[in-house]
């Protein structure tokens, strides 16, 4: 009889236990305390552990259940990986001064994606955004290295749905587009931190500068301001964007649409941008510090602190010297000296100096 009832004893103590390791793995799968812990520990090494998950001035802190996947590491100190069902790209690296020529730019230092032309960050950041696209760059005091942040949006709505939407905000950005800025300026604080960079930060991103977009020359004001559009009357629109000295990318684009298709397109890049954009050219302006050759034209600059001169391109379509109005003839003349009043202004901008210009 003893016997029986310490087996009967036995089995109610083993379905208790049972009972309480279920309801544990219950409470550990389905409980926001207990997703948060498990989203804490699973942050401390993906993506190298330098993504800002947590809550601070900078940013709001990442959503405890948001997905992870496709961790990677791209070499020492870089590393890439993936964010939420709609695939943000996080690219996280440290740019060293001493070991650009041993490291993959192209892969560490992504092109934009978004359909808008980049515009500057905010608050003394250095970066650019052009709403698929965010890119920070923070610079290590007293030295030539870097820490570089790249995220990109592989949304599931149609990019013509997304800017819809952003042309119905007042800003002209939605709040994920802020939301993804401030995780970027965050994330890049955090990475410096963790490789020993004192990083040169910026104050907390409340919004975006607004979207110029395509307007008429003589409302241009932002990237394409200055140009001496009187040179040939055919030009009559610009595509440009918010100028700051605090931009990674700054590109203008002039066009003639009643007279051909195609659109002058000046450019500048700067910092590490400008080595990545030399290491994917075929030859031209990666050798040379100024020139011109089959209608592109170059040109460079010193900026302050940094390694790299900066890197100015500018493009002349070929229809711009043959495609007029009957009866009308002319020659290409607008191409060379627009190039070099957008790299005068830009490098003003940046505190450039020591600019090297194709001649006439």
């Amino acid at each position: 009889m003893a016997r029986t009832a310490g087996i009967r004893w036995t089995a109610w103590i083993a379905g208790l236990l049972v009972l309480g390791l279920l309801a544990a793995w219950i409470w550990w799968r389905e409980s926001d305390t207990a997703g948060r812990w498990r989203f804490e520990k699973a942050m401390g090494t993906f993506c190298g552990g330098v993504l800002a998950h947590e809550k601070s001035p900078l940013f709001e802190g990442l959503w405890p259940g948001l997905e992870l996947s496709n961790d990677r590491a791209l070499g020492p100190d870089a590393y890439a990986c993936f964010l939420g069902d709609h695939r943000r790209e996080v690219t996280v690296a440290l740019l060293r001064a001493d070991a650009h020529g041993g490291q993959d730019m192209e892969e560490l230092l992504p092109p934009l994606t978004g359909r808008r032309l980049p515009v500057p960050l905010a608050g003394d950041w250095r970066g650019a955004a052009d709403g698929d696209s965010v890119r920070v760059l923070v610079g290590c005091q007293g030295g030539d290295d870097f820490v570089s942040v790249t995220v990109d949006s592989y949304i599931s709505t149609s990019p013509s749905e997304t800017e819809e939407a952003r042309q119905e905000q007042e800003s002209g950005w939605l709040d994920g587009d802020v939301y993804w800025a401030r995780f970027a300026t965050a994330t890049a604080v955090k990475a410096a931190d963790r490789w020993g960079c004192e990083a040169e930060e910026g104050k907390p991103l409340r919004t975006l500068p607004p979207v110029t977009g395509e307007e008429q020359t003589t409302g241009a004001d932002g990237t394409c301001a200055g140009l001496p559009f009187s040179r040939d009357p055919r030009l009559d629109v610009v595509e440009e964007a918010t100028a700051g000295g605090t931009g990674l990318y700054e590109i203008c684009k002039v066009g003639a649409p009643h007279y051909f298709d195609a659109r002058y397109v000046f450019s500048a890049r700067f910092g590490p941008y400008a080595l990545r954009a030399r290491d994917g050219d075929s030859g031209r302006g990666s050798s040379e510090r100024a020139g011109t050759e089959d209608g592109a034209m170059w040109a460079s600059a010193r900026c302050p602190g940094d390694s790299e001169r900066a890197l100015f391109a500018g493009y002349v379509p070929p229809e711009a010297a043959t495609v007029w109005l009957p009866g009308d003839k002319g020659k290409e003349t607008f191409g060379l000296p627009a190039f070099r009043e957008f790299v005068e202004r830009s490098a003003a901008r940046h505190g450039c100096t020591d600019l090297r210009m194709p001649t006439p």
